[in-house]
């Protein structure tokens, strides 16, 4: 960083990764502070010497004090915020001394300080609740939610034997030791398919058993379900043409999307010399890439969420609930600068073992952007948020038109998005008031786009 990026950083006022400090606060106060940077993804810089309401540069007293604060506070957070010898800096500017501290990027480990995990949320620390906790984990991988034992009522029998069997002989064509494998039911736990339950002692499946290959994966685990929807228009507000909702193990899954998107897939032609050459609208593997890489790599501790596979006249969307690990940035995926560590290995295992789900393990996104291209066709947006969302479009202009105010546009797509929305959660994306925010609902269920459900607090719309 260099005077004049830091002089942008005090004119850019305190945000999620910008705090200011008039003075060396206690090292209590600093260590929530840098423990709320280093949970965020992108880290965050402290700047002393800057008062927090006015930006006024006001510098401090003494350096060395605020130093040993700084170094005291990093080792307070349990593990310790690891600062580099530029970590902390000092500066001369407008004739008094400043000092940055950068919070390096999260690397995927949760930091807390006295007990709490904080965040940086806006220009507030906040600590996470539980349920974030959990969430945290398991979007970086530490949970183990596919090693976890299904329900109480499962057993073995729940598994299909004969899918176990058919994976069994795929592994086996690629195994140098085929004779190691014997009978399928006794490998379950090698496979890690079954685990023993520790209250009762008998073999339960995993839940990476049952989405590989339980007989009816959706019943104990209903978020693993696919859902298909054929839009008419470009934002989605009128009735779909076709839906569908796709039941069966993770291979039956990844099947049923890749046809849902092949049937509404266009495809022209051109005539080249005597043959007759296919062009479709899309290239079918870059979109069977974005669907295997959902399925695969989503957080499934997620209840209520599934994937998502919307087709629009201009674009087909692929959305996977949960974002990338917190040490991965798309663009570190795209350009293949990071190592890709599967969020659900043993799934992903599973999947490489089987011809014609995961050849491209850790470059999937290029290779997405490598057939659009070659298709000639704009590159694949990717967006990671709550959600990681693959669009692909096809450079037809989208005609928007609908007898929907803006607000409602809005609330459709958050519906869209997430499966349902409240009529807080579209208060607060639109700056409806509630009466208003309730009536654009109300409106849209007599439209027939959303579906009310549940009463009073409860009620919730879901897309029909």
């Amino acid at each position: 960083m260099d005077e004049e990026q830091l002089r942008a950083l005090i004119a850019g006022g305190e945000t999620a990764t910008v705090e200011f400090k008039s003075s060396a606060a206690r090292p209590i106060d600093i260590a929530v502070r840098m423990c709320g940077m280093a949970n965020n993804r992108a880290g965050g810089v402290i700047i002393f010497g800057i008062e927090d309401a006015t930006r006024a540069i006001v510098g401090i007293r003494d350096p060395s004090l605020t130093n040993d604060v700084v170094l005291r506070a990093s080792r307070m957070i349990k593990p310790a915020v690891s600062l580099s010898e530029t970590s902390v800096q000092q500066w001369s500017l407008d004739g008094v001394t400043l000092i940055t501290v950068v919070v390096p990027p999260n690397s995927g480990q949760l930091y807390q300080y006295d007990g709490a995990c904080y965040v940086r949320r806006g220009t507030n620390t906040v600590p996470l609740s539980v349920a974030e906790i959990k969430a945290y984990l398991n979007r970086s991988g530490q949970a183990g939610w596919e090693l976890a034992l299904g329900p109480d009522w499962m057993s073995v029998e729940d598994l299909d034997i004969d899918a176990v069997e058919r994976y069994l002989a795929y592994r086996a064509e690629r195994s140098r030791n085929r004779k190691r494998l014997g009978e399928a039911a006794e490998l379950l736990p090698a496979l890690k398919a079954v685990a023993r339950d520790p209250a009762s002692g008998q073999l339960r499946p995993t839940h990476a058993g049952i989405l590989m290959f339980g007989l009816d994966p959706q019943l104990p685990l209903p978020q693993s379900e696919v859902v298909c929807i054929k839009y008419a228009d470009p934002l989605g507000v009128r009735r779909y043409i076709d839906r569908k909702n796709l039941r069966g193990t993770l291979p039956e899954l990844i099947d049923q999307a890749s046809r849902f998107l092949v049937q509404y897939t266009r495809v022209g032609a051109t005539i080249r010399g005597f043959y007759r050459e296919d062009e479709p609208e899309y290239p079918h593997e870059a979109l069977r890439e974005a669907v295997v890489n959902a399925v695969v790599h989503r957080d499934y501790s997620r209840s209520g969420e599934t994937v998502r596979v919307f087709m629009f006249p201009d674009r087909v969307e692929v959305r996977s609930p949960g974002g990338l690990p917190p040490e991965l940035t798309i663009d570190d995926v795209v350009e293949l600068r990071a190592t890709s560590v599967p969020r659900n290995e043993v799934l992903a295992g599973f999947l490489r073992d089987i011809p014609g789900y995961m050849e491209r393990v850790g470059s999937g996104l290029r290779f997405m952007v490598t057939e659009m291209r070659e298709a000639g066709l704009p590159d694949p947006e990717f967006s990671d948020h709550l959600d990681f969302m693959v669009t692909f479009r096809n450079g037809q202009p989208a005609e928007e038109s609908s007898d929907l105010n803006p607000r409602q546009v809005i609330g459709l797509k958050l519906a869209r998005e997430r499966g349902s929305i409240s009529t807080p959660e579209y208060c607060v994306a639109t700056g409806a008031t509630d009466r208003m925010g309730l009536r654009d609902l109300q409106d849209l269920v007599a439209k027939g786009l959303l579906v009310a459900r549940g009463k009073k607090k409860g009620l919730r719309f879901y897309l029909t």
